[in-house]
């Protein structure tokens, strides 16, 4: 069909190259719907872009339209998204390194798939056009890994009212974060139906302090009677009403607990499709990347085709050495420091728990040792290499804390997994789970700045995100 469009839906001053975390990955070109209404994103057929006699095809490029991305996989069967008639969409390239400076040779071909009524055949609306432009810079997409803050960490805080809810959220704010990620059952008040002056509230604080609604945590009282697990039905009925309470707080993002079944995530996935919310399953200690366990959450969502369920990787999963607040908790309840050392490097060096006995036996481990020994070997670790194989399907994750020690993590090699991140393009959110106080809460003398050391995680986070 010819097309009146051809020659101005190319936007010249767009073509750019695009930084992520200070790291050139493509570039990008801006053009406008080439039909003669706005449309929804699933009749967005096809794009394609040439640069300089190179073609780069749909599957090397994402559509970024009203500040959201999405593969042309995602916008398939989308009528909750449109592009509005005059509006500038990104087609954004990758290509790592970008384009040299200077002028290319730009071609552009946009297919919108237009069936007009129904029980008619579709018919596809094409534009087409190439230009000589001019390279215009670099368009820095600002941090594609965005920080936040479970309200978790907070909980001694909360709970001792030494912070409210909007303390919370401003302390979010105060380190440059601006994801919030809530503890439904503890901070919302009369959950399940919290006024609607709190709720107007929430959103008032969101706007007051610059963050926004990111992740919200679920749980399921899964035994009302000893013994007796509730009905399928029930469940389901928890986790839609979950749904239902997080999009109206404005959450994208419902973390559900691992001990809830697919089978009832099945059956609630038309519940989140309605209120555009994804269900995320914690990968929480002790879950182990690269095993059936947890590939079955990958298999489902590969099954089903569903974008409303996904994987949320928790850092307790990588856990390389021992906490040094529990081995110093350990010595100072009677262990004994060398064999403390010894249990301890033998975790880091992976050495089996049973070949790590007959190491310390010789040594004459007393009860608090043997204490020591099984708490040492009760942590998870996994290769973070093996989360590449994951992101595509992870909608959130939770980087966990529990001490932070010269400014970094002395458990967890934060580093290598935020350069995994960054390498592999993931985008979304990585909230601080600080779970230190869980250590200490039964040691009231001890004074632990548990402000100072999720303050202190942040700026962790900022220099491995680059920011």
């Amino acid at each position: 069909m010819p097309n009146m469009f051809d020659k101005y839906f190319i936007c010249d001053d767009t073509f750019k190259n695009i930084s992520q975390n200070g790291r050139i990955t493509g570039f990008q070109i801006g053009v406008k719907v080439s039909y003669y209404r706005g449309v929804v994103l699933g009749i967005v057929n096809d794009f394609e872009v040439t640069v300089d006699g190179v073609r780069y095809p749909r599957e090397r490029i994402t559509f970024c339209v009203k500040g959201r991305t999405f593969t042309f996989a995602e916008m398939a069967g989308r009528d909750d998204v449109r592009w509005d008639f005059g509006e500038t969409a990104y087609l954004r390239v990758d290509k790592p390194g970008g384009l040299a400076a200077g002028g290319h040779m730009v071609g552009v071909f946009e297919e919108i798939r237009i069936v007009n009524g129904m029980e008619i055949p579709p018919v596809m609306f094409q534009a087409r056009n190439e230009k000589r432009l001019a390279l215009n810079g670099v368009e820095e997409l600002g941090g594609a890994i965005r920080r936040g803050v479970s309200f978790y960490s907070y909980q001694d805080e909360y709970y001792l009212g030494k912070m409210d809810t909007e303390a919370m959220i401003k302390a979010v704010a105060d380190m440059g974060a601006d994801g919030v990620e809530i503890i439904s059952e503890a901070m919302i008040p009369n959950f399940p139906n919290p006024p609607e002056s709190w709720v107007s509230r929430w959103f008032g604080w969101m706007e007051r302090y610059g963050t926004r609604p990111v992740a919200y945590d679920m749980f399921m009282d899964g035994q009302l009677c000893d013994g007796v697990n509730i009905s399928d039905d029930r469940a389901v009925e928890i986790v839609e009403m979950n749904i239902r309470l997080a999009a109206r707080l404005g959450f994208k993002v419902l973390r559900v607990v691992y001990t809830i079944p697919l089978r009832i995530i099945e059956r609630a996935l038309p519940c989140a499709q309605r209120h555009d919310v994804v269900m995320g399953i914690e990968l929480h200690p002790p879950f182990q990347l690269g095993t059936p366990r947890v590939d079955q959450y990958i298999d489902f969502i590969k099954r089903t085709g569903t974008k409303h369920f996904s994987v949320i990787p928790d850092f307790g999963i990588f856990v390389e050495k021992v906490v040094p607040f529990h081995e110093e908790k350990a010595i100072r309840r009677g262990a004994t420091e060398e064999i403390v050392k010894k249990i301890s490097q033998c975790y880091a060096d992976k050495v089996p728990y049973e070949d790590m006995l007959e190491l310390v036996r010789p040594m004459g481990p007393n009860e608090q040792d043997m204490r020591w020994a099984e708490q040492a070997y009760s942590y998870t670790y996994c290769d973070p290499e093996l989360l590449r194989d994951y992101l595509p399907y992870t909608s959130h994750i939770h980087a966990k804390v529990m001490d932070m020690r010269d400014g970094v993590d002395p458990s967890v090699d934060n580093e290598t997994i935020f350069r995994i991140l960054k390498e592999c393009g993931w985008s979304g959110y990585v909230c601080t789970e600080y779970e230190g106080q869980r250590i200490f809460h039964d040691e009231p003398e001890l004074e632990v700045d548990n402000l100072g050391i999720i303050r202190a995680h942040h700026e962790m986070m900022k220099r491995y995100i680059g920011e």
